[in-house]
């Protein structure tokens, strides 16, 4: 069995990857962020099974999950309590409390080989994070741009898209000018209404708002047409099609 733990904890991560490998499980990658879990699954690797620890050093995971349709199991490693915890078993996600007991993952790696697919409300799970928490997410009004000597400020209303090319970042407005802005997409994404934005693609965030077309595309893609942007081919990724089709309603 080969599968990928996600920890930010290098400590943990060590300690999670020895007893895998005592159990016989090879761990093919280990990731420590949001941002590199988003580039590992643009790879479209498929590992049989993922361990993901809830809080990353960039955030909560369920933005990484709501964006991408996963095919294999879940663990979670987590610290929240009892009654979290209920809530995880009710949603049939297998779970292991920090530290990780050794019993405990052997019995989660048992379980893991005899499941044969996932059913999973992560929309239960995200929400019962955030309220744990108590942190409710920043939406973002305006975004600052740097237009020469001067700062101009931009109504999130007034973008079509934001987008990546050449590792610079960029976001296009009505007026059909592209300008760079220093924020990553992850960020971005972080802190925008998700019922108006959805990144279709590793570099691409769309305004639901100023679409103007969407038509089928090779390997089960999608293409998107965006307003006065008839230059930008913007490629909805096979992955997340599923999850655009939904957020389109």
């Amino acid at each position: 069995m080969k599968v990928v733990v996600i920890e930010d904890e290098a400590v943990a991560a060590r300690k999670l990857t020895r007893m895998l490998e005592a159990l016989s499980i090879e761990v093919i990658q280990h990731i420590k962020s949001k941002k590199q879990f988003y580039e590992f699954l643009e790879l479209e690797v498929k590992p049989d099974a993922y361990f993901i620890d809830i809080h990353l050093s960039d955030g909560v995971v369920f933005d990484v999950l709501d964006a991408h349709e996963i095919e294999a199991p879940i663990i979670f490693t987590t610290a929240y309590d009892q009654y979290a915890i209920k809530a995880f078993k009710q949603n049939s996600i297998d779970y292991l409390m920090k530290p990780v007991d050794a019993d405990e993952l052997s019995a989660a790696i048992n379980k893991l080989k005899r499941q044969t697919n996932q059913s999973v409300d992560l929309s239960i799970l995200s929400e019962l994070i955030k309220a744990k928490s108590g942190v409710a997410k920043k939406i973002r009004e305006r975004i600052s741009v740097r237009v020469g000597d001067r700062i101009k400020s931009i109504k999130i209303e007034e973008i079509h898209f934001f987008y990546s090319s050449d590792k610079v970042n960029y976001l296009y407005n009505v007026e059909g000018r592209s300008y760079p802005i220093e924020q990553t997409l992850e960020i971005i994404q972080d802190e925008l209404e998700e019922s108006k934005f959805f990144r279709v693609s590793r570099s691409y965030i769309i305004c639901i708002d100023h679409i103007k077309d969407i038509v089928s595309y090779s390997n089960s893609r999608l293409k998107v047409v965006m307003e006065n942007a008839d230059k930008h081919e913007i490629i909805v990724s096979r992955d997340r099609v599923k999850g655009f089709k939904e957020w389109l309603g």
